[in-house]
Parts: C-alpha cells; structure tokens; sequence
C-alpha cells in the first residue's frame, strides 16, 4: 500500500494505492494520526487506486475515522473502487464514509 498526500486547499487528500491489508493497512493510521497532530482536521482518502480491502483495512478505516471525530475533525473517503464500495457498503459503512 502506498499513502501519499495532495495539499490544495482544505481538506487535506490522502491518496491511497495498492491494497488496504494487513500488514499494510497500519500506515494509513500514522499518516493521518500525523496529519491531525500538525493541525489538519478535514481529510479525504482517495480509494480510487485500492484494488483490495480486508478486515484489516476497514478497521484502519475506523480508527482513522474515529481519531478525526475525536479532535473536531473529518475523514471521509472518495473514488473507491467498486470491490472496495461493495465490501464498505456490506458492512455498512459506505454510507458514513462516503464524501460523495
């Protein structure tokens, strides 16, 4: 998996590649965990390049999530790929995500 970031304007655009697994899921917690910790509150996770997601992945997903909720904060997602999207909507989360 690969996590790189995309500074614009706000929010933050985290893109993310590759397969959001175990063992590589744990990056995207660090990342965003150092996103919030410099001050960027609202951020967006590009899945548009995610071929795979595990049980793993979703509760990185969580995490993330939460830790954003937690400091007043945003994360959603865009782009996901459609075998991403279904997985995410199966265990209801799509729809909390989702930015679109």
């Amino acid at each position: 998996m690969t996590v790189r970031g995309l500074r614009s304007s706000k929010p933050y655009v985290l893109a993310v590649e590759g397969s959001l697994r175990w063992p590589d899921a744990r990056e995207l917690r660090e990342r965003v965990r150092t996103l919030l910790r410099r001050g960027d509150r609202h951020i967006l996770l590009d899945l548009g390049r995610v071929s795979q997601i595990d049980a793993a992945g979703i509760g990185e997903l969580v995490r993330a999530y939460n830790m954003a909720t937690a400091m007043d904060g945003s994360l959603r997602i865009v782009g996901a790929t459609g075998a991403v999207r279904a997985i995410l909507e199966r265990v209801g989360l799509f729809g909390l995500l989702s930015a679109e």
